[in-house]
């Protein structure tokens, strides 16, 4: 059984800025998927522990960027 990691994906829109999406636990071939963007770009964040992906969601949600749940 394969450990799946913790996913946030960075959306990168040249229109709205970025913002955060919080993805959850998912393997790395849907990630990569998500990574794919026909306007802007995406770019996904890889946690190995849930406690660490919460901390990020955490901080982001401190420096006042958007996180949403995907």
């Amino acid at each position: 059984m394969k450990i799946r990691k913790y996913w946030i994906k960075e959306r990168n829109n040249p229109q709205i800025g970025v913002y955060y999406v919080a993805c959850g636990q998912m393997s790395i071939s849907a990630a990569r998927k998500l990574e794919q963007a026909l306007y802007g770009d995406n770019v996904m964040l890889k946690f190995d522990t849930e406690t660490d992906y919460q901390a990020k969601l955490n901080e982001l949600q401190r420096n006042g960027m958007k996180a949403i749940n995907g």
